[in-house]
């Protein structure tokens, strides 16, 4: 797997960090009413929806015939697919057949890193659950390629016994930015308190990615480390995966660049730091300045500097 496929496993989440309704019967009529589908450039909510539209298929034409759906490569959604799980663990619904008929806690739940996710999805309840971990995206290759390795988060909800999912693959470039703007704007309503909670959220769109960051920065399978960072404008962090940089100052950490933060946020890299003056030599962090306070995540190679 490629360095930035093992980023992107990660880097969302380290440190600190880390629907639409359904509807249907079965009438008899075989008619799934559909819901408006949000728009794709809003991922977790249209990941909601295709769950969503797959328990409504499932309510109006019965399992036989969600199977048979479900089971068909033509159901394949650019990088959106369901997958479903039946009463006994074993996944029933997936496009590829050689997935169909394993227990979750087996192979067929566990990634290219070793990360076991399977178990995590059984705990899903009908209140749903964000799982993440790192999966083939068939949007971007063919199965069994491992360039088209990506971390995938998945939304999985419990209906009727069985388990209905599906996922979206994280552009790293895309989330880390909106998700740090969105831990901004927590923080500027409530402090640090509102912020730790939204990342905590067990329905927030980084639940599940704290244990899974700390997963993948202990395995050595990743060049590097991955973090997040809240840190007062004196400098003090005040949060970060290691507790034991807690209290330590920030330019420590990043170097003197992760001062230039600006509101509207930017990533900074270690060549932004002047030689000799601090921070891992390399460092790709995305920072937003909050009233002096800085909250970032990003990838950094923590035995550097």
């Amino acid at each position: 797997m490629s360095r930035l496929a093992s980023a992107v496993a990660a880097v969302v989440a380290a440190g600190l960090l880390l629907g639409a309704s359904c509807s249907g019967d079965r009438s008899g009529t075989g008619a799934v009413e559909e819901a408006p589908a949000p728009s794709k450039s809003d991922p977790a909510a249209y990941t909601k929806f295709v769950v969503d539209q797959a328990i409504a298929r499932y309510e109006a034409e019965g399992l036989e015939a969600a199977l048979a759906h479900v089971n068909s490569p033509a159901s394949v959604d650019d990088q959106w697919y369901v997958f479903l799980v039946d009463e006994n663990d074993t996944v029933i619904g997936h496009y590829d057949p050689d997935r169909r008929g394993h227990d979750v806690k087996g192979w067929v739940g566990t990634d290219v890193n070793g990360y076991n996710f399977g178990p995590e999805m059984l705990a899903a309840t009908e209140a749903g659950r964000w799982v993440p971990y790192v999966y083939v995206n068939p949007a971007a290759g063919i199965l069994g390629d491992e360039g088209t390795f990506e971390l995938k988060n998945a939304w999985v909800v419990r209906h009727d016994g069985l388990l209905f999912g599906s996922g979206w693959y994280i552009d790293t470039e895309e989330f880390v930015p909106q998700l740090i703007s969105e831990s901004a704007e927590h923080f500027r309503r409530g402090g640090l308190e509102a912020i730790l909670e939204f990342y905590n959220d067990p329905q927030g769109i980084s639940a599940g990615l704290i244990p899974t960051a700390q997963y993948y920065n202990s395995t050595g399978t990743l060049d590097g480390y991955f973090s997040g960072i809240i840190a007062a404008p004196g400098g003090e962090l005040l949060a970060h995966i290691d507790p034991g940089l807690i209290g330590t100052d920030v330019e420590d950490l990043l170097g003197p660049a992760v001062r230039g933060a600006t509101a509207e946020g930017g990533w900074i890299t270690a060549d932004d730091n002047p030689a000799g003056a601090g921070g891992p030599q390399t460092m790709r962090i995305w920072v937003v300045e909050v009233d002096g306070t800085l909250i970032g995540a990003g990838w950094y190679d923590h035995g550097a500097g």
